[in-house]
This record gives C-alpha cells, structure tokens and sequence, in this order.
C-alpha cells in the first residue's frame, strides 16, 4: 500500500536541511563567522593592555608571541611609532554588524638603525647615525628617555639611540620613533644594498660599509651584484669603526632581505589572503605597479584609491595597502595616500 504522508515527510526533512545549514542575520546575507590570515606591516599607534592598533587597526595581544630586536619581548617592550610586522587572525562575523575581530598570533619588532650619533641638524630636522640620514618630521615620536624630547639635546658621539621609521626611494629613513638605548649597543642598520663587492664581500648602505665575510647570510640570495644591488636588508652588527678611521663600517653578524616572510610564519612570503601595509613607495615599475621597499605591488581593475589617485604613485608617496598576496605580489584593493609628513619642530609626544 502507498503511504500517504511520504511526500509531506520528505518536504519537511528538506526544509530542516535548508534551516540548519544558515539563516539570514541582522546585516543581510548568510550568518556565521569566517577566519581568514593576515600579514600587517605598520607604525603602532596606541598601545594599552593585551591591546595593540597597528596603522589605527586594533589586535589583540594576550596570547601574542612577541620578538623584540631578537629576543622574547613583552606587552610592555611595545612603544608608539614602532613599526612592527604582524602574522594575524581575523574572524569576520558575516551577515552580521559586529566588527572583525583581529589577534596577533605573533609580532615581530627590529629597529631600523640603532647606533651613536654622529650629527644632529642645527634645525633639528634630521640627525644621522650609522652613515643613515634620518629625517624628523611632524609625526616622528620623540621618546621621553630624550631630555626635553628635543632632538636637538642629543650629543653626537656619545648618545646611543634606535630609530624606528620608513625607507624611502632614496634610502633615507623617515622616522616614526626615537629613544636613548640604554646598555651596551645592539648595532642594526636597514637600508638599500649599493655598490657590492662580491670577491672582498662588502657592500653599503647609506655611507656605511658593511663587512660581510663572517656574517650569517643563509636568508640571502646567492651573492651576485645583479641579485644584491638594491635589495632591502637588515644587517646585524657586531662592531663598528670609530669616528675618525677614516671609512665608517660595521662587522656584520647577520644579513636578511626585509619583506613579509617573516610575517606569514613560514618564511617564504608568497601567499596571504590579507596583507595590510604601510610604507614609501621606492620603486615604480608602471602606472599600476610598484614597491614598498622589497614588497611588490599591483593595483587591479577594482581597487580604490583615497586622498589620491593612481596617477599619485610615485616615488616618495607615503601610502597604505590593502590587499591580498598572490606568488609574492600583493593585489591591492585599496591605496590609501598619507599626507602631513613635513618637517617638524623636533619633539613628539
């Protein structure tokens, strides 16, 4: 005999089915949440317990592995105008009003050049330490291990500091953050590779030599004047010439390209569904097409621009990115042009 309630019964099991599997949330769209990873690449902005905002973006930090200057560091190391390299995980809460939620599941901080003073302009405008221009400018954050947080109190040829900034197409560094370093000197300079002397392995960066022959270059590229020559490193020292020896060098401990490997956690930098970035534009490739130091950038049919246009990227642009990382090319949707960042007076807050 055919049952009746066969028909009826299979209706109901399939809009069961069509229920559970989601339903339309406050917002529009499908509920739920999603995690996606993210690479982030800027100066922090504010700082406060288990909390950090990186380029104005928040992260929680309570469970954040942290690496200051290369080693274990803490909530506390963390200071405004640092710019850090973060592997993050951002949970969307899609179909919803609720905001991402973002934690940094590591952060990684290197000074951009720690060393002594060797000149400070009469204008405070800029100092230079290590052979490396460093320009002080309206947002520079002067630390208050600096007497006065002006600048201009720091003696050349005594004062130890770490600057924290931005490399420019020039190689110059526009600085976020500079403080005293107290104790014995960790001596680092980043900068663009010139002049690279493969048979007595030196090169330079800025006015600084660096002596390579005993250094840690594993990270390197196999070393060649065409692979070398403007690339963006970060070199470790372990000593550097005194004033008056005539050429300004660092014996170099370690030696590794900068870029946003180290971010990924895995060390090979070509893949990331986020990549949030700030920088200098240093190379311009094409309309659509340029670098931020060692990062590759692409500007694709959809992206948009704001407090600028494509025609504004050029050399020296100050800019955000957001975007994706595709073979080692981040696909911008967004470029965000950053503006105020003249001279300034020499003291920050």
């Amino acid at each position: 005999m055919k049952s009746l309630t066969r028909e009826p019964v299979l209706l109901l099991v399939l809009l069961l089915i069509v229920v559970s599997c989601g339903r339309p949330e406050a917002g529009g769209g499908i509920g739920g949440t999603g995690s996606t990873a993210a690479v982030v690449s800027g100066p922090i902005t504010n700082t406060s317990p288990n909390k950090v905002s990186v380029s104005g973006v928040n992260y929680d930090t309570s469970s954040t592995v942290l690496t200051v200057d290369g080693r274990p560091g803490h909530q506390s190391d963390l200071k405004k105008g640092m710019v850090v390299l973060l592997n993050a995980a951002v949970i969307h809460h899609n179909g919803t009003n609720d905001p991402d939620q973002r934690t940094a599941k590591s952060l990684l901080y290197e000074d951009t050049v720690e060393g002594v003073v060797q000149s400070v302009a009469p204008d405070g405008s800029s100092l230079v330490v290590l052979g490396q221009t460093v320009a002080i400018t309206t947002t520079t954050i002067i630390d208050a291990s600096i007497p006065g947080q002006i600048i201009l109190s720091l003696v050349p040829g005594r004062d130890l500091i770490e600057v924290s900034g931005f490399i420019t197409s020039d190689g110059a560094i526009v600085g976020t953050l500079i403080a005293l370093k107290i104790g014995s000197p960790d001596y680092e300079v980043k900068g663009f590779i010139k002049n690279h002397d493969a048979a007595h392995k030196t090169f330079e960066i800025g006015a600084l030599t660096v002596d390579f022959q005993h250094a840690e270059v594993t990270a390197m590229p196999n070393a060649s004047p065409s692979r070398w020559n403007g690339l963006l490193v970060d070199v470790r020292g372990s000593h550097v010439s005194p004033e008056g020896a005539g050429v300004l060098q660092i014996t170099a401990t370690k030696i590794k390209p900068e870029g946003l490997g180290e971010g990924l956690g895995t060390g090979n930098g070509e893949e990331a569904e986020e990549v949030e970035i700030e920088g200098f534009v240093t190379q311009v490739l094409g309309q659509s097409d340029f670098s931020l130091g060692n990062v590759h950038v692409q500007t694709i049919a959809g992206t948009t621009f704001k407090g600028g246009t494509l025609d504004d990227i050029q050399l020296g642009a100050h800019v955000e990115v957001e975007g994706s990382l595709l073979g080692g090319i981040v696909h911008a949707t967004s470029v965000k042009f950053e503006r105020g960042n003249g001279n300034g007076n020499g003291k920050g807050n």
